[in-house]
């Protein structure tokens, strides 16, 4: 009679055995699955914007033109605010081909192979396998691997990213103050505009997909961080007025084009009397004579001045 508890003993002890098999090959497998996961995923770095920074500004930094910038982080527009977390660069993973070796890579890469272990969370002295897909930080502050020279001693910094001070350091130190603005040159300011022809007119359009006259203007300047109103009629009152005579390539050309004594247009000055603007007629933007032309040249209202310094309102 005792005999068959302790069979009913000996059943569960094997059963609890096996499930407890099966549970740690579901965690490893599970284990396995984030571990390759995180090496096929892209490298990512960030930057998250401050005061005073423009899209300008951070794609210069970051060695991209502010159209590759934007399109990076699916923006319609250069508009950002403080506190945006903006994706600068992403590098696809590699898959390891027949004769390379993480010293090869690093210097292929222009990282280092503490790094490039760290970004795959590999120990010291681990070896890749062909076929192994890996993460490719982006270039550190440290010593790429050069042909010869010692491996550096391994650094503590997950996918190479920044250290942060400690709370020590940061009370210490000075709080820096906000940078200034880039303000742009000449073929800055004209390369954007110039990249903007054939953009389709949209009233009320201020984004890549459609451009209004004073959207076109904001599209072209707030990159560079000069602040303009929305409306032409108030970008009518920034700056400082220019006469005729005085005009210089990038300053804001203002019309009437309904015949009520009111600004209602507004394109940039190029030069040789020809402006870019947001042109509805045409349905795009495009460049046209204002001096010259026998329907600009009579509703020309005045010209305004917003690079060369800060843009400051005018009554």
């Amino acid at each position: 009679m005792p005999e068959f508890p302790l069979r009913r003993t000996l059943s569960a002890l094997l059963c609890a055995a096996l499930l407890s098999g099966a549970v740690a090959s579901v965690q490893t497998a599970g284990a396995q699955t984030v571990a390759t996961d995180l090496q096929a995923a892209p490298a990512r770095e960030t930057v998250t914007v401050q005061p005073g920074d423009t899209a300008y500004s951070l794609s210069r930094r970051a060695g991209l033109s502010v159209d590759a910038l934007l399109a990076l982080n699916g923006l319609p527009g250069p508009a950002l605010r403080v506190g945006q977390v903006l994706l600068v660069r992403e590098t696809p993973p590699h898959s390891v081909q027949a004769g390379e070796t993480l010293y090869s890579l690093a210097r292929r890469y222009g990282v280092t192979v503490p790094a490039l272990l760290a970004a795959n969370t590999l120990g010291e002295g681990a070896v890749i396998e062909i076929g192994q897909r890996l993460r490719i930080p982006p270039p550190n502050s440290g010593k790429s691997v050069q042909a010869g020279a010692p491996l550096p001693a391994p650094q503590v910094a997950l996918n190479a990213a920044t250290v942060l001070p400690t709370p020590a350091a940061v009370l210490a130190a000075p709080t820096p103050l906000p940078a200034a603005p880039a303000l742009p040159t000449s073929n800055d300011w004209r390369e954007m505009a110039l990249a903007l022809l054939g953009t389709p007119y949209v009233y009320g359009g201020t984004s890549r997909s459609g451009l209004d006259c004073s959207g076109f203007v904001l599209q072209v300047f707030t990159p560079f961080g000069v602040r303009l109103p929305r409306q032409s009629a108030d970008q009518a009152r920034a700056g400082v007025p220019v006469g005729m005579a005085e005009l210089q390539a990038g300053d804001l050309l203002f019309f009437d084009t309904e015949g009520r004594g009111r600004v209602t247009h507004v394109g940039i000055y190029l030069g040789d009397g020809t402006m870019a603007n947001a042109n509805s007629y045409k349905g795009q933007v495009a460049i046209d004579q204002f001096q010259a032309d026998r329907y600009w040249a009579p509703r020309y209202l005045g010209a305004r001045r917003v690079l060369g310094g800060a843009v400051a309102s005018q009554p």
